[in-house]
């Protein structure tokens, strides 16, 4: 049997699902029943928020270690689908390992949402928040407005390898500034609230949250206490962004904060 086969199978599955925003408990399952199928003594699958470690060793094989470094994470569940769906087929035999590689690699050459479409639905998302939080049409335009903000640095990031950090906090400098601006312009103070908070959603680390909740209720303090400090620091740069751009706009044009 190619034992090296299957855990290449194991690590690419695991990998796929860890960049994807899957918990680390549940990558370590998907790869623990893959490496299962050898029926060797000792099958073992560790995985934290940045690295991916995978074992396979037996009295009659000499011991098969594997390690990867996960630096890239984003969002999407149907990658998370398309590799658990692979991964059943694969431990129910109705596939072979060389088709589940084969198709496990098209995964990870398949092309994760169009730019295009993260773009309009950020837009989106900071308007229409706007009006679920009690906003009007004017504080939709507001903060569609300020998801464009948001989109340019998603843009400029993408293109300098920016930290994602300060990506949060420039977009919310600016949110703040032209929120500012609006509800100075028309008079309208009791919105400014509402068109910020709805303005940032698109930047709230809410995955993150339930990532690190779930990782922790799993047993797996450190990938979840790891989880919660990136939720943290992504609300820490928001917050420090929101501040100093209400602090520069009081104090450089002499608008009210009120």
């Amino acid at each position: 049997m190619n034992y090296k086969l299957l855990m290449d199978i194991a690590l690419l599955a695991g990998e796929i699902m860890l960049t994807s925003g899957a918990e680390t408990y549940r990558v370590e399952d998907t790869m623990c029943r893959i490496l299962r199928i050898s029926n060797l003594e000792r099958t073992e699958a560790f995985v934290t928020t940045t690295g991916i470690f995978a074992t396979l060793d037996d009295i009659s094989i000499d011991a098969i270690t594997l390690v990867k470094r996960v630096s890239i994470r984003s969002t999407n569940l149907n990658l998370i689908y398309l590799v658990n769906d692979i991964s059943r087929k694969l431990c129910n035999d109705e596939i072979d390992w060389v088709t589940a590689y084969q198709e496990l690699k098209n995964i990870n050459r398949k092309e994760h949402y169009p730019d295009i479409l993260i773009w309009i639905m950020t837009v989106a998302t900071s308007a229409f928040f706007s009006v679920v939080l009690g906003g009007d049409w004017k504080d939709c335009a507001i903060s569609a407005v300020n998801g464009l903000f948001i989109v340019l640095w998603m843009m400029i990031a993408k293109k300098t390898e920016m930290s994602q950090f300060i990506v949060n906090m420039m977009a919310s400098v600016l949110i703040a500034i032209n929120t500012m601006i609006y509800v100075n312009f028309t008079g309208n103070h009791a919105n400014n609230e509402i068109i910020i908070a709805g303005s940032i959603m698109p930047m709230v680390p809410g995955v993150a949250i339930t990532n690190a909740v779930r990782d922790t209720l799993q047993g797996d303090y450190m990938s979840g206490a790891t989880r919660a400090m990136e939720a943290f620091l992504i609300a820490a740069s928001i917050a420090v962004g929101i501040g100093v751009g209400l602090a520069l706009y009081s104090n450089g044009i002499g608008g009210s904060l009120l």
